[in-house]
């Protein structure tokens, strides 16, 4: 119920924000900047399709700051070059498993103790039939 009433109110806040262009041609322009003001951005549309956003310079300028920060990062030298001496230490260290190595005997003696294994034909049919397409 408070999610079909928060979608309700989020659909009446969308359909208040949009603005057909015939009021900035009947002389609303002032209203309408008000309205971005006080409410929030427009949404500008002509024959029914959106062509453009109104928004106040406040969040212009946010948007514009937040679009040029670029991240970096601080590290020093030093600090670089511990973590790849770092990195080396683990990379000489750390050897990737070997897959198991058996001979044809003990190969033959592991299935044998694992018994009869049931398979289900239409599967094994039906991955053969795909892995065709």
């Amino acid at each position: 119920m408070l999610a079909a009433q928060f979608n309700a109110l989020n659909t009446l806040k969308l359909l208040n924000a949009i603005i057909p262009i015939t009021r900035f041609n009947k002389g609303e322009a002032g209203k309408i900047i008000d309205e971005v003001q006080q409410d929030g951005p427009r949404i500008i549309v002509k024959n029914n399709v959106p062509e453009c956003v109104l928004i106040s310079l406040e969040d212009y300028n946010s948007l514009t700051e937040a679009a040029n920060r670029t991240v970096t990062l601080n590290v020093s030298k030093e600090a670089e070059e511990k973590r790849k001496e770092f990195i080396k230490k683990i990379r000489a260290n750390v050897q990737p498993p070997l897959p198991p190595q058996m001979s044809v005997e003990e190969r033959i003696k592991f299935l044998e103790n694992c018994g009869p294994i049931d398979v289900d034909e239409d599967a094994v049919n039906e991955l053969r039939r795909i892995s065709t397409l």
